[in-house]
């Protein structure tokens, strides 16, 4: 605690050195001297950790907004709001300097602070930075929508016209198992590191990232400027870079007009330390507008380079702007435990029955998939279905079961449908959805190494694989190439089968394989090793289909 005291100390005492402003100096230095209070006198200096933290985002905030300015020349609304802030720092500098006070004429030369004062006095600091952020904010809108008038309708001059606070989302109502990870993200967040959630559709991406809007470190460090930018509503075949701007400014609470609705963005957010969440970027990052894909990374980098400014980006799509330093966290299903959490949660009948390990051995058969273990709770509960009912419409529909209403939250066939529609995985043509058939066929998956001689007409198959990884409907593991259990259940029930030319392909290596073992085991035996499941699952499917063939094949096993 003492070197974080110690840090902090000698930030504010250099951020004071380089700001032209008294005012502004003169808050720091009241801050500073809190700080060499509590380091000098009080014993619990521990808690007194959370006051120090907030010591420092007023230095960094003041550091920021004050920035070449002087007395002279300080807007007024930052004068009124540097003033606020000057009065609420005496008033807590005057009670911690008393407390000091009292303890020397008691003789006592450390004193104990009350928790519950310093809890005040925390909350104190914390109103006084929310009411400061608020004033600076209001006062850049009413100085920038005054400059509306004052520059007579100039065509390429970009204004701000109003701003109107919005709130963040709020915090899911069901969340479960997610507490480490977001813990983990916050930690990053707080140490200034932009975040790209990366997984398929319902893995909880969204949920997640509102989540973290609401942890208490996130809203002492960004207060009331904690935006969420959602692009869902919009369609990667028409956006453009205006309409992405528009949405931008719209989730910050303004309106722009102009040429360069960037710049104006940009300086609403230099005002104060911001998070945004960019909610759904696949959209953009897939979008087909030339404008689009020429204009959005740079601005988004742009934007990511603004001090204070941190983004959190969530995605189906590995296509992150490339000029900005990602920490980038692929979304894992939920654990056994929180996936029960959830199904029992929304469907309570499932326990009063004896089919409770069996409804277990269906959420694993899902692979704890956050989305559709909701739709199958909801299809049961709305159903009103008994557990041994759900298992039966199960074991006939698979993913039929999953689509109860409509939208990408209410169907996993819409927003499986999301992802096939998307422009990169358009761009594969049939091959794509024939590759995506094959893995979803094989029950471990295609096998990598193998791609390429499994099959061979497939001249693209391994960047056909790494564009399906790209949107996330696949994903490496090990050797294999494989797919979510819930992807894999749509893919067999919804797209065509695998096609014969590629299941004789499959066919012929994998026998040929068999019988050249038998002859020489060298290198043979280790594909037969690692491919075992897939080659039991051709010669089921053989010995269904082409039984003949199937049993001359098998004299090699």
């Amino acid at each position: 605690m003492s070197q974080l005291l110690n840090v902090t100390i000698a930030g504010i005492n250099a951020v004071q050195t380089v700001i032209p402003s008294d005012l502004a100096r003169g808050i720091l230095g009241t801050v500073a001297n809190i700080l060499i209070t509590v380091r000098s006198v009080i014993k619990n200096k521990s808690d007194f950790r959370a006051i120090v933290k907030k010591c420092k985002t007023i230095g960094e905030i003041l550091e920021r907004v004050t920035k070449d300015t002087t007395d002279d020349n300080l807007p007024r609304y930052l004068v009124h709001a540097l003033a606020t802030l000057n009065s609420s720092v005496d008033d807590i500098n005057n009670q911690v300097v008393s407390r000091k006070e009292q303890g020397l004429l008691r003789r006592f030369f450390s004193v104990t602070i009350d928790r519950d004062q310093i809890a005040s006095w925390e909350k104190d600091i914390g109103s006084a930075l929310e009411l400061f952020n608020t004033e600076v904010n209001a006062g850049m809108a009413m100085r920038l929508e005054g400059l509306v008038s004052q520059l007579d309708g100039n065509p390429t001059s970009v204004n701000v016209l109003k701003y109107q606070p919005i709130e963040p989302p709020s915090r899911p109502s069901m969340f479960y198992g997610r507490d480490d990870l977001v813990a983990e993200l916050t930690t990053l967040v707080v140490n200034d590191e932009h975040i790209a959630l990366i997984g398929p559709g319902g893995m909880g991406k969204s949920s997640i990232a509102k989540a973290i809007l609401h942890e208490p470190l996130i809203i002492e460090k960004f207060a009331d400027r904690r935006f969420f930018v959602a692009y869902d509503d919009l369609d990667p075949s028409t956006i453009t870079f205006e309409t992405f701007m528009t949405h931008f400014a719209g989730a910050l609470g303004i309106e722009i007009t102009g040429a360069d609705p960037l710049r104006q963005i940009s300086t609403f957010l230099r005002s104060a330390s911001a998070l945004v969440v960019l909610d759904n970027a696949e959209t953009f990052e897939e979008a087909s507008a030339l404008s689009a894909l020429e204009n959005i990374p740079p601005a988004i980098a742009k934007i990511a380079d603004i001090c204070g400014v941190i983004l959190i980006l969530t995605s189906r799509s590995r296509r992150s702007a490339t000029d900005v330093l990602w920490s980038t966290m692929d979304i894992p299903p939920l654990d056994l435990s929180s996936a029960e959490r959830v199904f029992f949660q929304t469907y309570p009948r499932a326990r009063c029955n004896d089919a409770e390990e069996e409804i277990k051995d269906l959420l694993r058969e899902l692979d704890f998939h956050p989305l559709s273990i909701n739709l199958l709770a909801n299809t049961a509960r709305q159903n009103d279905w008994s557990s041994a009912v759900l298992l039966k419409r199960w074991n006939n529909r698979h993913s039929a079961v999953l689509n109860p209403g409509k939208g990408k939250l209410q169907s996993l066939s819409d927003t499986m449908q999301l992802s096939l529609d998307s422009p990169s995985i358009q761009a594969l043509g049939e091959d794509g959805r024939r590759t995506l058939a094959i893995i979803a066929f094989l029950p471990q998956s295609l096998n990598g190494n193998l791609a390429g001689d499994l099959l061979p007409s497939l001249q693209e198959v391994d960047t056909i694989c790494d564009v399906l990884r790209m949107q996330s409907l696949v994903y490496r593991q090990d050797d294999f190439i494989k797919v979510l259990a819930p992807i894999r259940h749509y893919v067999q029930d919804s797209l065509p089968p695998p096609d014969s030319t590629r299941l004789q392909e499959i066919r012929t290596f994998y026998y040929r394989t068999v019988q050249e073992c038998s002859e020489e085991q060298d290198g043979h035996a280790n594909i037969i090793i690692s491919d075992h499941f897939n080659i039991e699952r051709v010669v089921a499917f053989d010995l269904a289909h082409i039984p003949e063939e199937t049993y001359h094949a098998c004299q090699f096993f």
